[in-house]
């Protein structure tokens, strides 16, 4: 019986240690199992996001590549414009083919082609049309006189325009201006460092309109219109479909009640000594008399060159006919500059040099930079020149003779060979065939009444036009000598204004939208072209704006 019990307690003993033994097995294939299937769930959920990522790589690759399309298109436009504006021989850009920039296609072949369009806008408000707009119809704020000896004629010219007061007039001039003298109605750095977080006057050339914000009294409203259309900074439109895009270029408007500061002010362009050609211009008022004789003659003879020369030297024979910019000048301020001046070279010992010796080309002898300035060509058109007595007061006819058909084909060649610079102490361009009467009134010493009958004969001749309603006798005269022909301005007039006159200016404002025509993407930057150079160089650029085309 003893065994018996023995045999009961041995097996009760192995049963127990099996229960214990299946219990760690259930414990551990209960910890297992969750685990695995975290693990399993956790892989699953990484695979899944690594397709999506691949997915949307592949779709931000996709549209990566149809806006490079785009915007090669879109650059592609550029280069052909500063191609056509280098090639052109002729004209005035605006002059062009309006169907030459309107879907130009560039490859027919393949998945990737599309086109190109260049358009701007004309006028005020929002007028779209296609080509490119021409800077020299508004005023380049670079090219005030910002001496304080035209202190008064500057003023008058800023305040030609909407919504510019004397006081802020003078604050645009101190801001611009070299100097830390403030102007009666204007603000210096003294003013400006005043303020919680403001330095001085900027003191120098504007880079772009912006620059103005930072003028007392200046608002962006003013600036830029009540809607601050402009907005250099705000919501991208550069990519985009067409659709997106179509609706805000065909929308003209013409409505003069909203006008703002950048209808009428640029900082580009200014002087160019390159010809259409890249061939360096003849600067007429070069102070190398001796240089001046030789270029002129080696381009159109020594006839040329000693009527040239003798004008610099002796002026025209009749000097009444000469006209005057001393209406420019504020005579007290210059006054007393001139004596600070004189003042101070005396102090220095500083003395005018003369030639030790004179130098002789043909008849002339040249001992001097030479006392006369030449404005423009109606300088040179049929006015005699008398040489002095040592020459036996001969008397020299001008090589271009005053005839109607003389002044048609002499005015533009003469225009596009010769620079005039520095010939008056206000140096403007503006373009007579586009700018609004506001800017003709800004020339410098405009007579009361004169721009409106440039701009009312203007559109009579549909001068400048490109508008395809134009009448079919509206042309684009390629010299400004229609003001003459036309009768708007007597000769008299026209040597006094055309040292400010242009019918070419020498930076070019447009829109360039590339559009690849598989996916519709389109790509547009703001451009404007710089012609002083040659070839023409994008001076600014600007892919997105809050409207198509931007401010100044």
């Amino acid at each position: 019986m003893i065994a018996n019990f023995s045999l009961l307690r041995g097996l009760r003993t192995r049963c127990q240690r099996r229960n214990r033994i299946k219990g760690l097995r259930s414990d551990v294939t209960g910890f297992v199992l969750p685990t695995v299937c975290i693990v399993i769930l956790f892989l699953t959920f990484q695979a899944y996001v690594f397709t999506e990522l691949m997915l949307v790589e592949n779709i931000a690759s996709v549209a990566a590549g149809k806006s490079r399309v785009a915007m090669s298109l879109s650059d592609s436009g550029i280069e052909y414009v500063a191609s056509k504006i280098t090639a052109d021989q002729k004209g005035p850009a605006y002059a062009f083919n309006l169907d030459e920039w309107h879907g130009s296609m560039l490859s027919k072949r393949g998945r990737n082609y599309g086109e190109f369009e260049i358009f701007c806008r004309r006028g005020f408000g929002s007028q779209w049309a296609s080509g490119v707009s021409d800077e020299a119809r508004k005023l380049n704020l670079n090219e005030l006189p910002r001496d304080m000896e035209h202190a008064l004629e500057a003023r008058r010219m800023l305040l030609c325009f909407p919504l510019v007061t004397p006081r802020l007039a003078d604050a645009i001039l101190d801001w611009i201006d070299e100097d830390e003298e403030p102007r009666p109605f204007g603000a210096e750095s003294s003013y400006y460092s005043s303020l919680s977080g403001n330095g001085g006057a900027r003191n120098q050339p504007l880079n772009h309109l912006d620059d103005l914000l930072g003028v007392r009294g200046m608002t962006r409203k003013i600036l830029y219109g009540a809607d601050e259309r402009s907005g250099w900074t705000g919501k991208p439109m550069s990519v985009g479909t067409e659709n997106e895009l179509a609706g805000r270029i065909t929308q003209p408007s013409s409505n003069r009640k909203d006008l703002c500061l950048e209808d009428f002010w640029t900082v580009y362009g200014g002087e160019s000594f390159f010809t259409p050609k890249g061939e360096r211009k003849i600067l007429v008022n070069n102070p190398d008399l001796a240089l001046l004789f030789d270029n002129l003659a080696r381009k159109y003879g020594e006839e040329v060159a000693t009527y040239v020369v003798a004008y610099r030297l002796y002026g025209p024979l009749d000097k009444s006919s000469l006209p005057a910019d001393n209406f420019l000048v504020d005579e007290a301020e210059e006054t007393r500059r001139r004596g600070e001046r004189q003042s101070g070279s005396q102090e220095n010992g500083l003395s005018v040099l003369t030639p030790d010796s004179d130098v002789t080309r043909g008849v002339l002898k040249i001992g001097s930079e030479g006392d006369f300035q030449i404005r423009s060509v109606y300088d040179l058109i049929g006015v005699p020149v008398q040489l002095p007595k040592e020459n036996n007061f001969q008397k020299l006819s001008s090589p271009w003779k005053s005839t109607a058909d003389a002044y048609r084909e002499v005015v533009p060649d003469l225009q596009a060979g010769f620079s005039f610079y520095n010939a008056t102490p206000i140096i403007v361009k503006v373009n007579v065939n586009l700018a609004p009467v506001e800017v003709l009134n800004a020339i410098p010493g405009m007579e009361d009444g004169l721009a409106a009958r440039v701009v009312k004969m203007r559109s009579r001749l549909g001068q400048g036009s490109t508008d395809a309603r134009s009448p079919r006798n509206a042309r684009v005269s390629f010299s400004i000598d229609w003001l003459r022909s036309e009768g708007v301005m007597t000769m008299e007039q026209l040597r006094t204004y055309a040292p400010y006159l242009t019918v070419r200016g020498n930076a070019f404002r447009f829109i360039s939208r590339g559009r690849s025509l598989p996916s519709g993407q389109v790509f547009s930057q703001q451009i404007v072209l710089d012609a002083r150079e040659f070839p023409a160089q994008v001076a600014f650029s600007l892919p997105e704006s809050r409207r198509i085309f931007g401010a100044e």
